[in-house]
Order: structure tokens, then C-alpha cells, then sequence
């Protein structure tokens, strides 16, 4: 598990489901698509409750703000617990 140290004002955050098939990706702040992926900070891995193993990892942008919440279920099915 790698966790990160940030801190964030969760108030002010701008947040948008991603098209993931369901696996419940976020992108996070605003220009998403105008931004490019940094980084890494933090990841976790669950069983989703069929049994299949989740990666949910956070990323920040080449500027170290957060980017995206990326969530991939290894058999590429939706994520059961998220939903």
C-alpha cells in the first residue's frame, strides 16, 4: 500500500465520474483532459465482493495537483462495492 501526504480542501473539490465500464474511475479539478498524468501518491488494494481484486490508486498531474482517482478491477468488470 503507498499513501500519500497531501492535503486537500474536499470542500472545494471538483470531481467527475470517468467512462470506465463501470470500474468507478474519478477525474479530479478542472481541464482534466487539458492536464497530463504525474505521478502515483497512493494505492490500495481491495476484493471487490465477488472476490475480484481492485487497484485503487490516486494520481496527481505533472504540476503535483490531484488528477484522478483511477479504480481497475483486474477482470475489467464494474466495481460491486462502489456502487
Amino acid at each position: 500500500m503507498k499513501i500519500a501526504k497531501l492535503e486537500v480542501d474536499i470542500t472545494q473539490l471538483l470531481v467527475n465520474p470517468m467512462d470506465d465500464g463501470g470500474m468507478g474511475s474519478l477525474a479530479i479539478g478542472e481541464n482534466y483532459a487539458g492536464r497530463q498524468l504525474g505521478e502515483e501518491v497512493a494505492e490500495y488494494m481491495f476484493k471487490d465482493i465477488d472476490g475480484t481484486s481492485v487497484s485503487a490508486a490516486l494520481n496527481v498531474d505533472q504540476k503535483g495537483n490531484l488528477y484522478e482517482l483511477d479504480i481497475w478491477k483486474v477482470d475489467f468488470s464494474p466495481t460491486q462495492t462502489l456502487q
